[in-house]
């Protein structure tokens, strides 16, 4: 059996423009004015309406590529380094694996960065006075 298929119904706003120009419609979920419609269209769903069924059908983790990222089990910088074995055993020399000496060493330890503590705006001043009277000193000396 075949269906037939339902005639839709072309709903206009006087809007007092001419035929051609773009008008205004309805928003058919919130019933929002949207101005600025193909003058063809039919019926038309704003943005904000858009926004939310998309953000319902689709994960968090499309929308924030950060929350798909795995964190590595490797330090930053690990490929700069001459020699660096995971924790796995793997060795790499300046970032390339080297197969061959699997296993043979011991994981390399990688030591914590130290934070460096936040100045206040005085002890900031008496770091630049410091450093201001050892450039006078020291031009004193050399003149």
């Amino acid at each position: 059996m075949k269906k037939r298929a339902k005639k839709v119904k072309k709903t206009t706003i006087k809007t007092g423009r001419r035929s051609g120009e773009p008008k205004a419609l309805f928003c058919k979920v919130c019933n929002r004015l949207v101005e600025n419609c193909d003058s063809e269209a039919v019926k038309i769903t704003c943005w904000r309406c858009v926004h939310q069924i998309c953000a319902s059908q689709m994960p968090l983790s499309a929308f924030y590529t950060s929350l798909n990222k795995k964190k590595s089990d490797k330090p930053p910088g690990w490929h700069f380094m001459k020699e660096f074995v995971d924790k796995k055993g793997n060795v790499f020399h300046k970032g390339k694996e080297q197969p061959e000496l699997k296993g043979s060493l011991p994981s390399t330890t990688i030591k914590p960065r130290k934070k460096k503590k936040k100045l206040t705006a005085d002890e900031k001043l008496q770091r630049d006075i410091r450093s201001w009277k050892k450039r006078k000193s020291f031009r004193r000396k050399n003149s």
